[in-house]
């Protein structure tokens, strides 16, 4: 049996810390706030008269397993601020509400503190504190936070008006040198899709755009294509917005009509913006602490080999993933642990 801390207690660090525990180690999961669940805590079902597979319901039956293990000691509200040793006899410096202890004789480490959503950063958007209508999708997302089971019919989306039509705007946080994120986040298409075919599920008769720069795959399992926004009567337009402004009476989306030639003014009731997957400022802590690289963005990888130093990165601490793809990158990580300790290397 190994000891082994896992740092952050979002779906990164939980579904490797379950692998682990399956394999009787001992694990501690380090988690800042009161609570498991990171960002993903905050998410709403987007199932409608069938399931768009957004992998909830997976999450879910991962907390409720870290919950179960006793071989899983839970420290919340602690934060991580010195490390020292070597494998097998690593050391963390731990502070806990207010008080400050060590974690000893740690055979392994996993960092999986995730990532931050773009509207917690400095935007560079001010139209979002402007206006009540224009909105980021976690904003959205607090409306949709109660359907855990879309089956329940009491779970309705109330968003204090009946809107005719609806906006989604891509890429923004993302694809951007001003942004500091000239990548692509990669879940944003299938977010935004998901999102408006719950809104269509609850106002059949609203008018949904969506204005691409071009279109990502739209998740685990999910094919999401021109052809299938058309199906749902969703509009696409593939371009980026020159300006956004507004009115008492509407929200004005200015764009250049790529097909025509000409720019265009498309009013709308509601807007929605999608967030960008960018680095967290702890990185550049963890990247001095545990002799990590960073990237150009801010995301991390390991400098050494991690079969060697025993840190291993898991989930978007490393770079934007979906959530089947942060599942399966935190599977990895663990079962490569696994291996190592049962091969013996």
């Amino acid at each position: 049996m190994k000891k082994i801390a896992i740092i952050g207690g979002g779906i990164a660090g939980a579904q490797a810390a379950v692998e682990l525990a399956r394999k009787n180690h001992q694990i501690i999961l380090i988690e800042k706030s009161d609570q498991i669940g990171g960002n993903i805590k905050d998410y709403g079902c987007k199932a409608v008269d069938i399931c768009l597979k957004d992998n909830l319901c997976l999450v879910d039956e991962i907390f409720n397993e870290v919950e179960e293990f006793d071989n899983i000691e839970k420290l919340y509200q602690t934060r991580v601020n010195d490390f020292e040793g070597e494998p097998g006899s690593y050391k963390l410096g731990i502070e806990r509400e207010g008080e400050f202890s060590s974690i000893n004789d740690l055979d392994y480490i996993v960092i999986a503190t995730g990532y931050t959503q773009w509207s917690d950063l400095e935007t560079g958007t001010p139209e979002v504190d402007q206006d009540e209508r224009i909105i980021w999708a976690s904003e959205l997302e607090e409306f949709f936070k109660s359907r855990r089971d879309h089956l329940d019919q009491s779970n309705k989306i109330n968003l204090g008006f009946i809107p005719n039509s609806a906006v989604f705007i891509q890429c923004n946080g993302s694809r951007s040198i001003k942004e500091k994120a000239k990548y692509c986040s990669r879940i944003c298409c299938g977010y935004s899709y998901r999102m408006a075919r719950v809104l269509k599920h609850f106002f059949p008769e609203i008018e949904i755009t969506i204005f691409f720069m071009d279109l990502q795959e739209g998740g685990y399992l999910q094919e999401l294509s021109y052809q299938k926004l058309e199906d749902n009567d969703i509009d696409y337009i593939n371009c980026k917005p020159i300006k956004v402004s507004s009115t008492e009476e509407n929200i004005n989306i200015f764009f250049e009509d790529q097909n025509k030639g000409s720019k265009e003014n498309l009013k709308t009731d509601l807007l929605v913006l999608s967030e960008g997957i960018h680095a967290k400022e702890v990185n550049e802590k963890w990247s001095q602490l545990y002799n990590l690289q960073l990237d150009e963005y801010g995301f991390l990888y390991p400098i050494e080999d991690e079969k060697r130093t025993q840190i291993y990165l898991a989930g978007t601490i490393k770079g934007p993933k979906d959530i089947a793809g942060t599942l399966s990158d935190s599977k990895n990580v663990a079962y490569k642990i696994i291996n190592e300790i049962e091969t013996g290397g």
